[in-house]
């Protein structure tokens, strides 16, 4: 990875939270003077840039890591200097009591380094005073109070979409292995198709668990929010379709590794897998509707086009298999019965 690579984030962040950091800056910065009369206070400024976060909950927790951080770093700063006196070494033994501190209180690493951090500053700024001390812990809490408010009242954040996008994205996936494997059995394929298809399946572990902490980070993304009851019902209804595709995945990576492992040109000659391979089809088709109806982007593959019409109206009619095959075509039809069940909801009646 490239020096540029590493700073660079892989997009931005949206404008107007920009507009907000500054804003929320520049707010704590002249009411700390106005409260306190503190000429530069950089306390309230730096807390109140740090607060302000892409969710209302981490503005609260990052809010309350900065006041404490301070309130710990000020005072021990403090104490220090009462103890040893006002000289250079004093803010690096602050700065290693401080880490220590937080380590034996299991404090996050963020609160630690504000520990840190609030001891070296105040040290190096001006004399330490109680008077002064206190300054600086109000400065701080000031500028947090700013920054939740900000990050709060203007345009809260909330990360809904990404959210939206990362389950329909899982639903157009899974839907689109049902359908390869379905064009796969319907046709001579190589050993190099079939191991590709495994792998695609495979994959789909790790999107899921993907999407699954995407709406994990939008629910606490709404916290605060005052428009979390409507908006948590959305994601209530995404939370119930993962449920669904959390058995899908299961069953769709165990049905492609049964086909890269059992597969061979004499399937293509049993009377039943023809009616596999279209029912395969017919589930990737109806998933994509079910992702679709709960007003999520259904991504429409290029085959089938996605109709209005469900399509799995009727149980495939089984035929024995050879003894060779037999093994491949119950494991199939079972798994396929109980996908059809998740798709239709016929599994949870």
């Amino acid at each position: 990875m490239s020096l540029v690579a590493s700073l660079q984030a892989k997009k931005r962040l949206p404008f107007l939270q920009i507009i907000k950091t500054i804003a929320a800056g520049v707010i704590a910065w002249y009411l700390a003077v106005l409260l306190l009369g503190d000429a530069k206070p950089v306390f309230a400024t730096i807390a109140a840039l740090i607060v302000v976060q892409p969710s209302v909950n981490q503005s609260v927790r990052r809010g309350i890591e900065r006041s404490v951080g301070a309130i710990v770093g000020v005072s021990l700063a403090f104490a220090m200097v009462l103890i040893f006196g006002d000289v250079g070494w004093v803010a690096l033994v602050s700065m290693s009591s401080g880490i220590l501190l937080a380590w034996i209180f299991k404090l996050t690493p963020a609160t630690a380094v504000q520990i840190s951090l609030s001891a070296m500053l105040v040290l190096a700024i001006g004399a330490i005073t109680p008077i002064y001390a206190a300054d600086k812990i109000l400065e701080t809490v000031i500028g947090a109070l700013v920054g939740i408010i900000i990050n709060a009242v203007v345009a809260p954040p909330v990360a809904i979409q990404p959210a939206n996008e990362a389950v329909s994205q899982v639903g157009a996936d899974v839907a689109q292995v049902l359908e390869d494997m379905g064009s796969v059995l319907s046709r001579q394929t190589s050993a190099e198709v079939l191991n590709t298809l495994y792998l695609n399946a495979r994959s789909l572990r790790a999107e899921f668990n993907h999407a699954h902490a995407t709406l994990t980070q939008a629910r606490e993304s709404l916290q605060y929010n005052a428009r979390k009851k409507r908006l948590s019902q959305v994601l209530d209804r995404e939370s119930q379709l993962m449920d669904r595709l959390a058995i899908l995945v299961t069953r769709v990576m165990g049905m492609a590794r049964a086909i890269r492992d059992n597969y061979d040109d004499s399937v293509l000659d049993e009377p039943t897998i023809t009616e596999i391979s279209r029912e395969l089809i017919k589930a990737g088709h109806d998933l994509r509707l079910v992702v679709r109806d709960l007003g999520l982007p259904a991504i429409v593959a290029p085959h089938p086009d996605t109709s209005e019409i469900p399509a799995l109206t009727k149980p495939i009619r089984v035929l024995s298999p050879s003894n060779e095959n037999w093994i491949l075509i119950g494991f199939l039809i079972e798994n396929i019965r109980l996908v059809r069940g998740e798709i239709t909801g016929a599994s949870e009646d």
